[in-house]
């Protein structure tokens, strides 16, 4: 067997990866909240948004952990990433920004998608990244 891997290392990287691009996503979400929501008009402030993604960063990893052992990086991880994030980032956006739940999920709707991209970009970059490490 060629590429023959421990368990130990096998989930390192998986955690190593998860882990990177679910900080990633921490920063980028607070930058494109924070942009999005002064270009609307509603708040120009850095610690509302810093809050909602902070509560999404401890959600995100306190799920996609234990998710990550039995699916490993995948792109269901990225979608159940996206589905949690919708419900928690609505309630959380209609609680701090006081707006109403259309625009309220427009808003989440809008970072989420931009987010989902940036995670499966990340995603295979930490894939290649690996494969390099691993040396296949």
């Amino acid at each position: 067997m060629i590429f023959q891997l421990d368990y130990i290392t096998v989930f390192t990287l998986l955690f190593v990866s998860y882990f990177g691009i679910t900080l990633i996503l921490f920063v980028a979400g607070i930058s494109i909240m924070q942009m999005y929501a002064s270009s609307k008009g509603w708040d120009n402030s850095f610690k509302i948004p810093l809050r909602i993604n902070v509560i999404l960063l401890a959600i995100n990893l306190a799920v996609g952990i234990p998710l990550i052992f039995l699916y490993g990086d995948s792109v269901v991880l990225d979608f159940v990433r996206f589905g949690i994030n919708m419900v928690i980032g609505a309630i959380f956006m209609i609680k701090y920004y006081k707006k109403d739940r259309i625009e309220s999920v427009q808003f989440i709707l809008i970072v989420q998608f931009i987010l989902f991209i940036i995670a499966v970009i990340f995603s295979n970059i930490f894939a290649m990244i690996s494969l390099y490490v691993v040396g296949a």
